[in-house]
């Protein structure tokens, strides 16, 4: 078997598609949807992967051997290539400080590597004293960040960005909208300072509270206590199964 190289960020050096899943005592966050969109991005990108099951036993193989409390389950999937790892990770507890990254983005809907260019945005913002950066199409309509999907309060309602404004379909995103009131909607840079409370969204960070964008401080709420509570009781971990 050919040994496989990796990046600095620890991807295999190739291309294909990736899933990051959060776990806690070894059993992943909604790893079914995670599992659906990996596989319907290999439908769409033409990569051939092994069946559900097999991978589900190799999730299960790689835990066990690489326990942790808290963990970063990756997946990555590629042409004749399967690669699981399980790291420990660090709950992230302070809220997120973001700014606006300067030039427009183009999003993808593929969760796919190298994911180089989203590490040069994540980086560029922590070097200004950010953690991440917000992102706008060319219609200036809010994207995402790096490595995250967006929520913000406006006018009382909790809403997030369309997957046709150019942004990743996340897992948790998809759970705010299914189950905790948040609605779809065009979000315009010019709405930026109308925004009450925002929330980052991500299999990993699950929800976390934004408190600054720029200079602009932002609540953390009763609004923001909600819905947190709310996606988290909705995002819990399950067996593999």
């Amino acid at each position: 078997m050919t040994e496989i190289e990796f990046d600095s960020h620890g991807f295999p050096k190739a291309s294909g598609i990736f899933e990051t899943i959060k776990t806690l005592h070894g059993s992943p966050i909604a790893l079914g949807r995670h599992m659906r969109r990996a596989l319907e991005s290999a439908r769409e990108l033409g990569i051939g992967i092994p069946s559900e099951d097999f991978i589900r036993l190799e999730i299960r193989r790689v835990i066990a051997e690489n326990p942790n409390e808290i963990g970063r389950l990756r997946i990555c999937f590629g042409i004749d290539l399967l690669h699981i790892s399980h790291d420990a990770y660090t709950e992230l507890t302070e809220p997120a400080r973001l700014n606006f990254y300067s030039q427009t983005v183009i999003g993808v809907i593929h969760k796919t590597f190298p994911y180089d260019y989203r590490f040069v945005l994540l980086e560029a913002a922590r070097d200004e004293g950010y953690h991440d950066s917000i992102l706008f199409n060319e219609k200036n309509e809010i994207t995402e960040t790096a490595v995250a999907n967006l929520a913000f309060l406006i006018s009382g309602e909790w809403v997030t960005p369309p997957i046709s404004s150019g942004i990743l379909p996340g897992v948790v995103r998809a759970i705010a909208i299914e189950n905790c009131g948040v609605k779809v909607r065009p979000i315009h840079v010019s709405e930026i300072p109308e925004v009450e409370s925002g929330f980052m969204l991500s299999s990993l960070r699950i929800a976390q509270p934004i408190s600054h964008i720029g200079d602009m401080k932002l609540k953390i709420g009763d609004a923001s206590r909600a819905l947190e509570e709310q996606i988290r009781a909705h995002s819990q971990p399950v067996s593999v199964g």
